[in-house]
């Protein structure tokens, strides 16, 4: 069994890349990310535009601003209870690796291994900004600027049992790779019109109960249809 996390919203309380912007860039934030939402813009043209919208920001007003920010109290439990079961845990984000990486070391987790896309702070006159980039992106995929299914595919073995905890639009994809679904958010709505079996949760401690029930089995058995489909990626490469 691998777990793979959701980081905005999942892992942490808030959609921090979310609040990010609305304090840096304000209204315009909001209307950059409804066309994300409508679908006329992938997530790394949005991701582009919300950190070239932000004038002027320092590494040091933003790694105090991503301070505030607290993690899932329920975390720190599940971290633990997947080491004790010597069950791999990766955090996978279509955020920025500032905050996710800083948060996560800040409360005692920087060991996690995680996978987001890339921000730089370039100076530009007087002004620093923001420029992001996506070392992880897929080239005939551009939904997201981080690909969380090639993560899913690639970090796993044919015989692991693949876990996904999910509650927005970048976690949509990969859902449909996963054995063992959890859902949050809108996250359910969709598993609910694609017909993917998932288990709502709240926190990670009725991802904990469920995934302890799951393990008492002597035997879990793969979605047949995350397989089949991870069979066709693989078949086409």
């Amino acid at each position: 069994m691998r777990v793979y996390s959701d980081f905005d919203g999942t892992i942490a309380v808030h959609d921090i890349g979310n609040q990010l912007f609305r304090k840096y860039v304000g209204s315009n934030a909001v209307e950059i990310v409804k066309h994300y939402l409508d679908g006329t813009m992938t997530a790394r043209e949005c991701l582009t535009q919300e950190c070239a919208a932000v004038d002027h920001v320092t590494e040091e007003d933003l790694d105090a601003f991503v301070r505030q920010f607290s993690l899932d109290p329920t975390f720190d439990a599940f971290v633990g209870f997947c080491k004790q079961r010597g069950i791999p845990l990766v955090v996978l984000s279509d955020g920025l690796d500032f905050y996710v990486g800083r948060l996560l070391k800040q409360h005692g987790h920087g060991d996690l291994p995680f996978f987001s896309n890339h921000l730089e702070f370039v100076q530009r006159g007087e002004k620093t900004k923001m420029v992001p980039s996506f070392p992880h992106s897929d080239a005939e995929c551009l939904l997201c600027g981080n690909c969380k299914r090639n993560h899913l595919l690639t970090l796993s073995g044919d015989d692991d049992i693949i876990v996904y905890l999910g509650d927005g639009i970048s976690d949509r994809c990969p859902v449909r790779y996963a054995d063992i679904v959890f859902a949050k958010g809108s996250l359910r709505g969709y598993c609910q019109e694609q017909n993917i079996t998932y288990h709502e949760f709240r926190d990670f401690t009725d991802v904990m109960e469920r995934l302890e029930v799951l393990l008492q089995r002597k035997r879990i058995k793969k979605r047949r249809e995350a397989e089949m489909a991870r069979r066709e990626v693989f078949s086409q490469g």
